[in-house]
């Protein structure tokens, strides 16, 4: 398995991993986990973790962009 990491700003966050699904299979065989964090301070925005666990046959080319 392999995985695929977006955090950060949630609104930046969910932009990215949209622009990064785009075109792929979300079958069965993959995981999305996500995880938002409160800020520290009351009226801070905080991050948003989404996580994309995958098996390493499926997107292949995903090696040679990183």
């Amino acid at each position: 398995m392999k995985v695929k990491i977006f955090y950060g700003h949630p609104e930046d966050v969910e932009k990215q991993f949209n622009t990064w699904a785009k075109g792929k299979a979300l079958t069965k065989n993959v995981i999305i986990h996500t995880n938002y964090s409160e800020g520290a301070v009351q009226g801070c925005i905080g991050a948003l973790v989404i996580a994309v666990y995958y098996p390493e046959s499926l997107w292949p080319e995903e090696e040679e962009k990183q």
